[in-house]
């Protein structure tokens, strides 16, 4: 199946068509963070994410058509599909860490670990590489690049930020930039599916996550793990200790439990959504929000920053270094009064307009 050329194609493909709910509602849950500012402000300050990219580019090997060709030319063929425009830079990495990951908040880098590389065939490699480009298309460049961060330096980072409160605070933050990596997962499992158009596939890719052995490969059986999956589910249905044992052991986790992951996509690929998106019925560019909506979002200060993105426009507080809708950078956006919605300077005391004073907390747009 690899790089069949029947492979559909989604034109301008929004990621809306496809995100899983869980996703967005995590999303919206880690607006509400205490903190959550500050860090970003910091990590961007710092320029954390250009170390990180000295550090992949002189560490690992950039993938592209003089080195690793073939894999390149796949990569290629599922960025195409999923109407990816701006291709990340592709490494990989020789470690035995079955593992792959995305991160970057002005631009995007995927790297593959070889520990995983060499457990895939080639068509379960497309659903990898569809996976992560996933995460491109979900625009959750700078969530992911907090989860990685959090993953490897956790509460050295927070104190750095914010020394008084770093304790309390780190422990709510690093909980729900956790909850929503887990959740994000389940919207790029979705694109994998997208990108491959085997259910079987993908499926494959994450039961391999789960536990896998080239010495007895011919009897890995893809069928059996949604039963166990379903032997999960049923775990604590009698008993509240095993529910909150269950929640206890993945709190901590990066990653939905794989054959959690091989039921669900099993379960979307049967649903109407899947169905009108391979009819060619999907949302299209980025959702742009209607004028009433945009109208009734909370702000909650009284300067709002627009989102400079023309097809999103979308107001944010002030203090938000990117938006909250289609987490575009706000450096460009411009400061405008959340009760008249005319262009204001981040310096002025009240509305040159309407008289509406801007430094005191304001509820939400007018109707």
């Amino acid at each position: 199946m690899a790089l069949k050329e029947d492979l559909k194609t989604f034109p301008d493909l929004s990621h809306h068509s496809f995100q899983h709910p869980a996703d967005s509602q995590a999303i919206a849950a880690l607006h509400k963070v205490p903190g959550l500012p500050k860090v970003v402000k910091f990590i961007s300050e710092h320029s954390i994410e250009r170390i990180i990219l000295i550090e992949k580019v002189s560490s690992n090997l950039r993938v592209n058509a003089q080195q690793y060709p073939s894999l390149y030319k796949q990569y290629l063929k599922m960025a195409e599909v999923l109407d990816v425009k701006k291709l990340p830079n592709l490494y990989i990495e020789t470690t035995n860490t079955i593992n792959a990951y995305a991160m970057g908040m002005e631009n995007y880098t995927i790297v593959l670990c070889s520990g995983l590389i060499d457990i895939m065939n080639e068509d379960e490699m497309l659903a990898i590489l569809g996976h992560e480009l996933g995460h491109v298309k979900c625009e959750h460049q700078l969530y992911k690049t907090l989860a990685y961060l959090i993953s490897n330096f956790g509460n050295e980072l927070i104190k750095q930020v914010m020394p008084v409160v770093g304790n309390f605070l780190s422990i709510g933050l690093q909980l729900a930039i956790l909850d929503w990596n887990r959740k994000a997962e389940f919207s790029c499992d979705r694109a994998a599916l997208l990108a491959t158009q085997e259910v079987d596939v993908v499926a494959s890719a994450l039961g391999k996550l789960a536990g896998f052995s080239k010495r007895y490969s011919e009897e890995f059986n893809v069928d059996e793990i949604e039963v166990q999956a379903q032997s999960y589910h049923e775990l604590g249905d009698d008993s509240m200790i095993t529910k909150v044992l269950k929640l206890y052991s993945m709190i901590q986790n990066t990653h939905p439990y794989p054959v959690v992951r091989v039921k669900e996509i099993r379960q979307w690929v049967n649903s109407p959504e899947y169905s009108n998106i391979m009819s060619g019925n999907y949302a299209r560019g980025t959702r742009q929000l209607a004028a009433a909506e945009r109208m009734n979002y909370t702000v909650g200060t009284p300067r709002a920053r627009q989102c400079p993105n023309p097809k999103c426009m979308m107001l944010c507080p002030e203090n938000h270094n990117f938006c909250s809708h289609c987490q575009t950078n706000l450096r460009e956006g411009i400061f405008v009064c959340v009760n008249c919605r005319q262009q204001v300077e981040q310096t002025w005391m009240v509305c040159a307009a309407c008289g509406n004073p801007l430094q005191q907390s304001a509820g939400s747009l007018p109707q």
